[in-house]
């Protein structure tokens, strides 16, 4: 499962920080491997002109999913307040962390789950669409 990651930036460097507290990470040892991006523009309509840090994130299984978010949680708890919120994208599909909700962080990760799993699928030779509706509409 790949995943992008990018931070809002309060302050600079946060994604430097993110970098090294998921690299240094015990439970994400052999389940990760994470690396830096570089930037990207910022978002059309976004505020400061600086562009946005992306930290890759490739893991070994969709299990290591609620490891990483956990890892999440904690360094945004970390951070000085507000902490800041994290935006993670598979396949196209972004979610936000901006919680340290155990519900909420449920279900982000079956967010991210089914976003993986509907790549998958539609990677497949035989798959057709989904005949229930708009393909956007998952966000």
């Amino acid at each position: 499962m790949e995943l992008a990651l990018t931070v809002d930036e309060v302050v600079g460097g946060e994604a430097e920080a993110l970098l090294r507290w998921l690299r240094e990470e015990s439970d994400l040892h052999g389940q990760a491997r994470v690396s830096f991006s570089g930037s990207q523009p910022p978002p059309l309509g976004g505020m400061g002109g600086s562009a946005l840090e992306i930290v890759n994130v490739v893991l070994s299984n969709s299990i290591a999913l609620g490891s990483l978010l956990t890892t999440l949680v904690a360094w945004r708890s970390s951070r000085p307040s507000p902490p800041p919120a994290v935006r993670i994208e598979v396949n196209g599909v972004p979610v936000t962390v901006n919680t340290d909700d155990p519900e909420a962080i449920r279900l982000l990760i079956d967010t991210l789950r089914a976003a993986e799993a509907d790549s998958a699928s539609s990677q497949e030779p035989d798959s057709s669409p989904s005949a229930d509706g708009d393909p956007s509409s998952g966000t």
